[in-house]
């Protein structure tokens, strides 16, 4: 058989003999030109078989071809016939004129479709194929890297196809910044290297997926090793930014947990890099519930594989906001996985990229990889974290027992609360309003005194007004085992909404949380709770701990009333024994005395007010003892008090009692008289020495029959026969300005 050579050699002979003398010159250069066109394509075959990375190949397009034509730069392109586009999948680095342009990167990373165009027909055609970059600039569907080539300068182009088993993959496509640039030579030399170029290719794409391969299998074994060693949220994000970007492109994520009520999601995971930090609704972005049901999320919950979704085809004035936010701050993409699992610890996972077709079948294959470490990473934190807060709460909770464990007074109560709910972050303000005696309304018992507006004179109005406890939001609470949750932006709509809700609004609470205070099956009140986040079982624990506290602290106050109330008896009764039980009964039997009796007899039954009058030492205490013991008040004993006897700025605190504070020496709580009383008779000595201001009070309690201790803010309810006595002359008393007409009355 011959050698290439040997023909070669042959058809010179033969020609030589055909030839004239002049025709030598000619066939000269063309043997000439063949041996040239021998030697480069011997030359460039070598150098591409050798050829095992891409460096090398572009390599040799950029200076080894350059060492015997003139051309700009080259690039090799890939055809994806399936998804019906075409990628840069080699770019010359050194002689590129536009290397430096942001554009060009974005351009190279791009993937561009092969739609009908001019462009398409070329590639189709199955030939080599050059042409004027100008006069393809106005063609329909012209890939934009044409524009960016012909504004730096280029304007020519030569395309030849790429192709294995008699089909073309894709295509080398080389620049020149003149026209006519592309000699027969050059374009030979370029058909002839193809196939090899090809081959070469074709090798690359290979050994690139294996090495891809291997590396995937390696960062995804890295991955899960990671995976298995988190123990927080933050970790797990730190897992999944530091190992997931290396295998897929994308520009931040989130993660997703289903709630209770299998209807709604919210934010799990929030990737700290993300730009949408900067909006005003980031936080309610964060806490926000967002319904399954949004287009999104449920059409991901019924796929086995991860979901893509353009973000450019959505409408986003019914888009949930934080795929608005995401996509204001620049996203174009996301992909998002419901991980493996049931019930509400189940999670998902979103991905977003600033550019279209980031998420390829690989990145769709890496996710569905790990789906289930992913899933398993976050249910154990979950319940890590639950066993935790249970952790965190039950300390807490024994903590909070210990404090209001010392507890004996209201005050006391109200440093402690005060102290342990405030460690609960997100706590904005608190108010507990316990069921007065009436039933029917309730008084604010504590408050927050931290809060800014705790002088605001509508609050402080609030907080001395009795409020029906029917007014449909605290009924409401007291019928119901849980808390209960109100919208205060959405209630303060009612327009029968009672007006510390309208306050709340206004000092932009909220959401409150009420909840219940009972012991047994006796209701206590309500404890209102301005809160972001809600921990039902904690609060309940805290309620429940209240309510033995509340019920302790006034069964303490009960007993403390009680026991200064036989303190003070025992005095009475000393004093009884030494300075009236000397008598046995009331001497005096003339027709004086007998209208006396009659009068007393008149009277003693009664609960009317009785006023004695008559000079000192003619025995008007004796007959307001008498009148008492003839009442049906007997078996309680009377309650004397001299208001001669008491300075001006006790008799106030002698009478109505003070609150532990209420005024400087005041350092426990005092029952007054009125209260000691109760169900009994008060003695007013000398009532016309009452200072005019203590007159006022006591006729509101003469009137009212309830009566607030100095420094207090609830009304106490007093069932007192009151008899009065004094030497004076009362009706000048009034004439004069110095008795109260309307008291004397």
């Amino acid at each position: 058989m011959e050698t290439g050579e040997r023909i070669k050699n042959k058809k010179i002979r033969q020609a030589d003999k055909l030839l004239q003398p002049g025709d030598n010159h000619l066939l000269r250069e063309q043997l000439d030109r063949y041996e040239k066109e021998k030697n480069i394509l011997l030359a460039l075959s070598s150098d591409i078989t050798k050829v095992r990375e891409k460096n090398d190949l572009i390599k040799i397009l950029s200076s080894t071809l350059k060492d015997f034509f003139e051309f700009s730069h080259v690039i090799i392109a890939l055809i994806d016939r399936e998804r019906n586009i075409f990628f840069p999948f080699l770019k010359d680095p050194q002689a590129n004129p536009v290397k430096d342009r942001e554009l060009f990167n974005t351009l190279f990373d791009s993937k561009f479709p092969l739609v009908d165009s001019a462009f398409t027909k070329l590639i189709d055609a199955d030939v080599q194929s050059s042409f004027l970059i100008g006069e393809m600039m106005n063609e329909p569907g012209v890939p934009g890297f044409f524009k960016i080539n012909y504004e730096h300068g280029m304007r020519e182009g030569l395309l030849t196809l790429l192709k294995e088993k008699m089909e073309t993959f894709g295509f080398i496509f080389i620049y020149s910044a003149t026209t006519d640039s592309f000699s027969d030579l050059f374009r030979t030399v370029l058909r002839g290297i193809a196939p090899h170029l090809s081959n070469a290719v074709s090798n690359i794409i290979i050994n690139e997926e294996i090495r891809q391969k291997e590396y995937i299998a390696e960062t995804l074994l890295s991955l899960s090793n990671d995976m298995v060693t988190v123990r927080n949220r933050t970790d797990l994000l730190n897992v999944i930014n530091f190992g997931l970007k290396k295998l897929i492109y994308f520009t931040h994520d989130v993660m997703t947990v289903l709630n209770e009520n299998g209807r709604s999601y919210h934010a799990y995971l929030i990737d700290p890099d993300s730009r949408a930090k900067k909006f005003p609704e980031y936080t309610e972005m964060i806490n926000l519930p967002n319904p399954v049901a949004d287009g999104i999320y449920d059409v991901a919950s019924h796929s086995d594989r991860p979901v893509v979704f353009n973000m450019d085809s959505f409408d986003l004035a019914s888009a949930p906001l934080w795929f608005r936010l995401n996509y204001t701050d620049g996203a174009r993409e996301l992909m998002i996985k419901i991980l493996p699992g049931a019930g509400i610890l189940r999670h998902g996972i979103i991905l977003f990229s600033d550019r279209l077709n980031s998420f390829d079948d690989q990145a769709l294959n890496i996710i569905d990889r790990i789906s289930s470490q992913l899933s398993t990473a976050a249910s154990n934190i979950s319940a890590y974290e639950e066993i935790e807060n249970k952790e965190k709460d039950k300390s807490f909770l024994l903590d909070f027992s210990q404090e209001i464990a010392a507890v004996r007074s209201k005050e006391d109560l109200a440093i402690a609360v005060q102290r342990s709910v405030k460690k609960i972050s997100s706590v904005k303000g608190y108010v507990i309003r316990l069921i007065n005696d009436d039933g029917t309304t309730m008084s604010p018992y504590i408050f927050d005194s931290t809060i800014s507006f705790r002088n605001d004179p509508e609050f402080l109005f609030i907080l001395s007004s009795k409020l029906k406890i029917k007014d449909g939001f605290q009924d409401k609470i007291l019928a119901s085992d849980e808390p209960i949750f109100f919208n205060i932006e959405e209630e303060s709509k009612n327009v029968h909404a009672p007006q510390y809700i309208h306050f709340w609004k206004r000092v932009e609470f909220l959401r409150m949380t009420g909840t219940a205070l009972r012991t047994g099956n006796k209701e206590l009140g309500v404890f209102w709770m301005e809160t972001d986040k809600v921990n039902i079982p904690l609060l309940k624990g805290i309620c429940a701990q209240l309510s033995v506290a509340i019920s302790n602290v006034m069964v303490n106050e009960e007993l403390t009333s009680y026991k200064q109330m036989l303190e003070v008896e025992n005095d009475h009764l000393k004093e009884q024994i030494k300075t009236i039980y000397d008598f046995s009964d009331i001497i005096g039997s003339g027709p004086e005395m007998q209208k006396v009796y009659h009068m007393m007899s008149l009277v003693a039954e009664s609960n009317s007010t009785v006023l004695l009058s008559g000079e000192t030492g003619t025995g008007k205490e004796l007959i307001a003892r008498g009148i008492h013991n003839a009442s049906l008040r007997k078996d309680k004993l009377m309650i004397k008090v001299n208001c001669a006897a008491l300075p001006a700025n006790l008799i106030e605190s002698e009478l109505f009692g003070h609150e532990k504070g209420s005024f400087t020496g005041a350092i426990e709580r005092r029952v007054g008289k009125f209260e000691l009383a109760n169900n009994s008779t008060l003695f007013l000595d000398e009532i016309g020495d009452m200072p005019l201001e203590t007159q006022v009070k006591l006729l509101r309690v003469i009137q009212e029959r309830e009566l607030e201790r100095v420094g207090g803010k609830v009304s106490i309810k007093v069932n007192v026969r009151i008899i009065t006595a004094t030497n004076r002359n009362l009706e000048e008393e009034v004439k004069s300005g110095r008795f109260r007409s309307d008291l004397y009355y």
